[in-house]
Parts: structure tokens; C-alpha cells; sequence
């Protein structure tokens, strides 16, 4: 319900949707600043064998670019937020907004990122250059996102088309997949849980 009532006031009610997502922002900023210090160190750990770090402003070009050379197949599942300069510089500044690059060397070939909620809750997202796919990046970006989302102390959440077989087969690889319901465009609502030892 929540998820469906947020869509509704972004493409309605875009100026009451800039306001909350600048108070969800800030309060998110200040009420998890310590235990987002530690995310770089929990990052070094699952850079193996790509690098992952957070996004920022420098990226912004690098990361507009990764996009535009994408297929227009490659946003068939994956529309979480715009990909301009200027709309990735909006991603980059939200501290609610948690966006990682994968790389290797300089050359972005990842991203992915928890859009983060002052409830205790997020909703990841991520895509693989198309180049280099079938290389285990989706697992790795799946660890490292059960990672940060257990060490922030938050459930994490997405929605899957069933016709998405690559992104539900890495994220049964790395995470138990609970299907909470099946939403009106046919996707499934989707808690991700760290896999039971």
C-alpha cells in the first residue's frame, strides 16, 4: 500500500514529493551518520574481484555516460530514477540515496544502490553493463547490497518482473527471495533476506 501511495505523490504531487524526499534525506543523514562511516571499510571487502565504492559528485559524467552507452534493452526492468547529468548530481547529494559503482580500473561496468527510508526500510536496484555480463558482478553487487542493509539495521525490499529471469536467479544466489505480493503491473513486491548458514 505504502509503495503504491508513494508513486502516486511523485507523478502527482511532484513539489510535495521534492519536500519529503529532502526531509527523508537529511533525517536519514543524521539519524544513520555513524554506521554509514563504516561502509567503506565493509565496501573494501567485497571489492573482489571488481571494485565497488560510493558514487559522488565527481562520478556524475562517468556515470551519465555508463548509461547512454547501455541498450535501450538494458532499462526494459531497471527505471529507478533519471540518467542525465543532472539528474544523477540529485542521486550523488541525497544521503538517503545510497548509489555504488563497480569498476574495473577507472571504467565504470556496475551500479546499483539502496534508496533508503527513515522507517527502517530500502529499495535496491542495480545493472550491469551489458559487456560485462555473465561475470558474477550481479552477485557481488548482491552481497555487497545484503551487506550495507544489515549493517544500517534495514529491511531491504524491490520489486522483479517474473519476466526478469537473470536479476531473480542472482538474487536467489545470494539472498533468501520472499515474494510478498504480486503488484498491478504484474512485478513481484520482494524482501530480500540474507541467506540462513
Amino acid at each position: 500500500m505504502l509503495y503504491e501511495i508513494a508513486h502516486l505523490v511523485k507523478e502527482k504531487f511532484g513539489f510535495i514529493w521534492r519536500s519529503l524526499e529532502w526531509c527523508n534525506s537529511t533525517l536519514f543523514g543524521v539519524l544513520y551518520r555513524k554506521k554509514l562511516r563504516s561502509i567503506p571499510d565493509l565496501l573494501k571487502d567485497c571489492s573482489q574481484p571488481f571494485l565497488i565504492r560510493k558514487a559522488t559528485e565527481k562520478d556524475v559524467e562517468s556515470m551519465a555516460l555508463f548509461f547512454k552507452e547501455q541498450p535501450d534493452e538494458a532499462f526494459a526492468f531497471f527505471s529507478p530514477h533519471g540518467f542525465d547529468s543532472d539528474s544523477l548530481l540529485k542521486v550523488v547529494e541525497n544521503k538517503a540515496f545510497l548509489a555504488y559503482l563497480v569498476l574495473d580500473g577507472s571504467q565504470v561496468v556496475g551500479y546499483f544502490f539502496l534508496r533508503c527510508f527513515v522507517n527502517g526500510k530500502c529499495f535496491r536496484g542495480k545493472i550491469v553493463d551489458y559487456r560485462w555480463r555473465n561475470r558474477g558482478m550481479a552477485k557481488q553487487m548482491g552481497i555487497a547490497m545484503t551487506r550495507i542493509a544489515s549493517t544500517l539495521g534495514i529491511r531491504m525490499f524491490g520489486t522483479i518482473s517474473p519476466d526478469n529471469y537473470a536479476s531473480l536467479a542472482s538474487s536467489k544466489a545470494v539472498n533468501q527471495v520472499n515474494i510478498i505480493k504480486t503488484l498491478g503491473n504484474g512485478y513481484y513486491y520482494i524482501e530480500y533476506l540474507p541467506l540462513e548458514k
